[in-house]
């Protein structure tokens, strides 16, 4: 791993005005949600705390995604990419230069998100939110290791940034999907369709179980902890990232 790489693309996330347009989500979001909770007739504080979370969640996870595949994909389309590889610098060690920019980024963003969440409520805060907060650092990371993966693959910023909403999308929805598959009732009446679904939810984090917007008001049950967060990241990143990899090293320039 190369750190002058890992300071390149921080400072290329300096160079774009992400940390700006944090600072300007965050205080949008900590506002709305004070004014929506002010509408509250009991719990106004708890309310506005998780308007702020579920707000907040989503909006980080679609700039993180929205800044790691146009940056990639610029750098492949000014020939960057080329140019760092002509360097004395593996193609292993360029992944993963950029997987701990990336992360470091993922990693600051939900702090960020985090702070804001303890502004609005100190008085109420507790172990239910430091979940809460690890959990969506945890989601950030996963989600830039994604889109990184995507961005490699696909040749269109778009079509690479669309692909990364719809992984999103499902692997917030699989908690659902398997429910349905478990119920019996049949799936879109396709009968190969819940054999399909269960490989996919094989290879799938569960992001429907991360950063639940129920445990910043009745806390957190006994099935889920930071073990259980913390696995799902290592292992499901370093599945990506393999997969990111693997089309990098057979990928001709």
């Amino acid at each position: 791993m190369s750190w002058q790489l890992v300071k390149y693309v921080l400072i290329a996330a300096l160079r774009d005005r992400l940390l700006l347009s944090l600072l300007v989500l965050l205080a949008l979001g900590a506002s709305l949600s004070v004014f929506m909770g002010s509408a509250a007739v009991m719990e106004q504080d708890r309310f506005a705390l998780v308007f702020a979370g579920g707000g907040l969640r989503i909006a980080s996870v679609l700039g993180l995604v929205l800044f790691v595949v146009f940056h990639v994909r610029r750098s492949f389309d000014t020939k960057d990419v080329e140019f760092l590889l002509s360097r004395p610098i593996g193609r292993a060690a360029f992944l993963l230069s950029f997987a701990v920019a990336f992360s470091l980024l993922a990693i600051v963003m939900g702090l960020a998100v985090g702070v804001t969440l303890y502004a609005l409520g100190p008085h109420i805060f507790g172990y239910g939110h430091l979940l809460w907060i690890t959990s969506l650092i945890i989601e950030n990371i996963i989600m830039v290791n994604t889109a990184l993966f995507f961005a490699m693959v696909l040749q269109s910023a778009s079509t690479a940034a669309m692909a990364c909403s719809a992984f999103y999308v499902l692997a917030r929805m699989m908690g659902q999907i398997l429910g349905i598959l478990d119920s019996g009732s049949g799936f879109l009446g396709i009968e190969a369709m819940p054999v399909v679904m269960q490989g996919i939810s094989a290879i799938t984090p569960r992001l429907d179980l991360m950063a639940q917007t129920s445990w910043l008001v009745y806390g957190v049950g006994d099935h889920i902890g930071f073990i259980y967060v913390a696995t799902q990241g290592l292992v499901f990143s370093a599945l990506v990232l393999l997969a990111a990899l693997l089309d990098l090293v057979y990928k001709k320039f």
